[in-house]
Protein backbone atom coordinates (compact mmCIF):
# COMPACT_ATOMS: atom_id res chain seq x y z
CA UNK A 1 0.00 0.00 0.00
CA UNK A 2 2.66 2.42 0.91
CA UNK A 3 5.01 1.73 -2.38
CA UNK A 4 1.81 3.03 -4.16
CA UNK A 5 0.49 5.61 -2.47
CA UNK A 6 3.84 7.07 -3.05
CA UNK A 7 3.34 6.33 -6.92
CA UNK A 8 6.49 3.60 -7.26
CA UNK A 9 4.16 0.96 -8.15
CA UNK A 10 1.06 0.36 -10.31
CA UNK A 11 -1.64 -2.38 -10.36
CA UNK A 12 -2.39 -3.04 -14.08
CA UNK A 13 -5.23 -5.96 -14.07
CA UNK A 14 -3.44 -8.96 -11.57
CA UNK A 15 0.33 -7.65 -12.17
CA UNK A 16 2.13 -4.83 -11.05
CA UNK A 17 4.87 -2.42 -13.01
CA UNK A 18 7.06 -0.29 -11.10
CA UNK A 19 7.08 3.71 -12.39
CA UNK A 20 9.80 5.94 -12.45
CA UNK A 21 9.75 7.23 -9.65
CA UNK A 22 9.47 3.71 -8.08
CA UNK A 23 12.81 2.29 -10.12
CA UNK A 24 14.86 5.13 -8.97
CA UNK A 25 13.84 4.65 -5.60
CA UNK A 26 14.34 1.07 -5.66
CA UNK A 27 17.62 1.80 -7.05
CA UNK A 28 18.76 3.73 -4.19
CA UNK A 29 18.19 0.69 -2.04
CA UNK A 30 20.25 -1.97 -4.81
CA UNK A 31 17.28 -2.95 -6.52
CA UNK A 32 17.73 -3.42 -10.18
CA UNK A 33 14.11 -3.43 -11.93
CA UNK A 34 15.37 -4.38 -15.50
CA UNK A 35 17.47 -7.19 -13.23
CA UNK A 36 14.40 -8.56 -11.80
CA UNK A 37 12.45 -8.59 -14.76
CA UNK A 38 14.46 -11.23 -16.14
CA UNK A 39 14.28 -13.47 -13.26
CA UNK A 40 11.92 -16.96 -14.10
CA UNK A 41 8.98 -15.90 -11.90
CA UNK A 42 6.74 -13.59 -12.18
CA UNK A 43 8.02 -9.83 -12.14
CA UNK A 44 5.56 -8.25 -9.70
CA UNK A 45 1.88 -9.33 -8.42
CA UNK A 46 -0.53 -9.00 -5.32
CA UNK A 47 0.23 -12.18 -3.22
CA UNK A 48 -2.70 -12.51 -0.53
CA UNK A 49 -0.82 -12.93 2.87
CA UNK A 50 -2.24 -15.84 5.20
CA UNK A 51 -2.23 -14.30 8.47
CA UNK A 52 -3.12 -10.72 7.29
CA UNK A 53 -5.62 -11.97 4.29
CA UNK A 54 -4.36 -8.68 2.72
CA UNK A 55 -2.14 -8.21 -0.32
CA UNK A 56 1.27 -7.81 -0.39
CA UNK A 57 3.69 -7.67 -2.88
CA UNK A 58 5.13 -10.79 -4.53
CA UNK A 59 6.81 -12.20 -7.60
CA UNK A 60 10.44 -11.34 -8.02
CA UNK A 61 10.51 -7.83 -7.25
CA UNK A 62 8.94 -8.69 -4.14
CA UNK A 63 11.61 -11.40 -3.15
CA UNK A 64 14.25 -8.92 -4.18
CA UNK A 65 12.86 -6.51 -1.92
CA UNK A 66 12.80 -9.80 1.05
CA UNK A 67 16.29 -10.03 0.04
CA UNK A 68 17.38 -6.88 0.89
CA UNK A 69 15.20 -6.28 3.96
CA UNK A 70 17.15 -9.14 5.29
CA UNK A 71 20.25 -8.24 4.27
CA UNK A 72 20.09 -4.92 6.51
CA UNK A 73 19.02 -6.61 8.88
CA UNK A 74 15.29 -5.11 9.17
CA UNK A 75 13.74 -8.95 8.70
CA UNK A 76 14.07 -11.57 10.32
CA UNK A 77 12.98 -15.24 9.27
CA UNK A 78 11.78 -17.46 11.79
CA UNK A 79 11.38 -20.47 12.70
CA UNK A 80 8.23 -20.84 11.55
CA UNK A 81 8.23 -21.43 7.94
CA UNK A 82 6.61 -18.14 6.04
CA UNK A 83 6.71 -15.86 9.02
CA UNK A 84 9.01 -13.39 9.50
CA UNK A 85 9.92 -10.73 12.25
CA UNK A 86 10.00 -6.79 11.38
CA UNK A 87 13.56 -5.70 14.00
CA UNK A 88 13.70 -2.89 16.07
CA UNK A 89 16.30 -0.81 13.50
CA UNK A 90 13.31 -2.57 10.90
CA UNK A 91 10.84 -0.74 12.01
CA UNK A 92 12.86 2.71 12.52
CA UNK A 93 13.88 2.46 9.01
CA UNK A 94 10.54 1.39 6.94
CA UNK A 95 9.05 4.46 9.31
CA UNK A 96 11.67 6.81 7.95
CA UNK A 97 11.47 5.16 4.37
CA UNK A 98 8.22 5.61 3.92
CA UNK A 99 7.61 8.88 5.64
CA UNK A 100 10.28 10.60 3.00
CA UNK A 101 8.95 9.33 -0.17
Amino acid sequence: DGLTARGWLQAHGDAIETTELGTQALARWGIDVAQQRTRRRRFACGCLDWSERRAHLGGALGAALLDSFCEHGWIERTARPRVLRVTVPGQQAFDAWLTAA
